[in-house]
């Protein structure tokens, strides 16, 4: 089917639907030893947030071998306001339990955005990397990044 194509029931949709298996690759086109991630958490506090931080630094650390993952502390203004205290290194030890406390261990904030100020501090810090984990306003940053 294509595009133009109708769909008469349910099983249509779903037999035209393709995706790509999610998770490790094999195949690597980067250099994950000079590769640095950052991770952020922005807009409002949702369960989960803890467990979605600790297994991608895991899947950064042990699969791909990434060897620095930052966390950013207090969503989009975290990138460029108290950049010493702001920006924490993640390590297995800092990641270990977190998926047991509620919350998330960086903070979050509505707002702060400032497109400009964000890709200064990214390319200052030579981060290769943006995770950044929120919903539809966070989404909207994202798109404008």
């Amino acid at each position: 089917m294509t595009a133009k194509d109708t769909y008469s029931s349910y099983w249509d949709v779903a037999r035209s639907i393709k995706f790509i298996k999610a998770g490790p690759r094999a195949d690597i086109f980067s250099n994950t030893e000079k590769t640095k991630v950052c991770i952020v958490t922005c807009g409002g506090l949702c369960p989960g947030l803890n467990v979605v931080i600790r297994e991608l630094f895991m899947c950064l650390h042990y699969n791909y071998k990434v060897a620095e993952v930052y966390g950013i502390k207090w969503g989009y203004k975290g990138f460029y306001t108290d950049v010493d205290h702001n920006w924490i290194r993640l390590t297995t030890d800092v990641v270990k339990n977190i998926h047991k406390e509620g919350g998330t261990i960086l903070g979050s904030s509505r707002g702060g955005f400032n497109a400009d100020k964000i890709l200064d501090a990214l390319l200052a810090k030579s981060i290769t990397q943006v995770y950044i984990i929120g919903g539809d306003g966070t989404h909207r940053g994202i798109n404008a990044l």
